[in-house]
């Protein structure tokens, strides 16, 4: 979604969740400290290629590993 958005929106999205109320309290800062706080694992997938079979297998294989 971060690539396929203007770098305004990111750099809203990023101000919206970090400098707020709740960003501020959690310590968040930019779009590494939003994705570190979340309270389950994640996990960024580039795919600037669009091959989103490939990014399905991908999806598919990091949750057979955590199940």
């Amino acid at each position: 979604m971060k690539t396929m958005r203007s770098p305004e929106w990111l750099d809203f999205v990023i101000w919206y969740h970090t400098e707020q109320n709740y960003g501020k309290n959690k310590g968040l800062h930019g779009y590494e400290g939003i994705i570190e706080q979340l309270p389950f694992q994640s996990f960024i997938l580039d795919n600037s290629d669009y091959d989103w079979g490939n990014q399905q297998q991908t999806v598919s294989n990091i949750m057979m590993k955590c199940l």
